[in-house]
């Protein structure tokens, strides 16, 4: 039997993504007050470092993912927050919103996300 170590698949991960990839944040917005008028605070900022692709050909449907969608890998080290489709990932300055979270977790443990964004 073939046992893998995922934690050091997430090192590697996060180290190809230091190495090709770029650093930026994982804003999560927060809200007080009542559900039916809340009142936006200031947002918790989190750093992250995270690859950015385009969408193949076949991949776009004009639908779920359109042309101007970018997939993104997104490190797990060090990332106290799972993300979520409230948060936005700013991306050179320019929050875009969060479309599908994917996680890549083999046995359970999560090496990287996935992500779908849009501007």
């Amino acid at each position: 039997m073939i046992r893998n170590d995922y934690l050091e698949d997430r090192a590697d991960a996060a180290e190809l993504i230091d190495e090709f990839g770029q650093d930026g944040v994982l804003r999560r917005r927060t809200t007080s007050g009542p559900d039916y008028d809340p009142d936006e605070g200031e947002p918790d900022n989190h750093p992250v470092a995270f690859a950015v692709l385009d969408y193949t050909k076949g991949e776009i449907d004009g639908t779920r993912i359109l042309a101007t969608d970018k997939k993104v890998y997104l490190a797990v080290r060090d990332l106290a927050v799972t993300p979520g489709l409230d948060d936005l990932l700013v991306v050179g300055g320019i929050p875009h919103s969060i479309i599908q979270v994917k996680p890549l977790a083999p046995a359970g443990t999560v090496v990287f996300w996935e992500l779908q964004v849009r501007k």
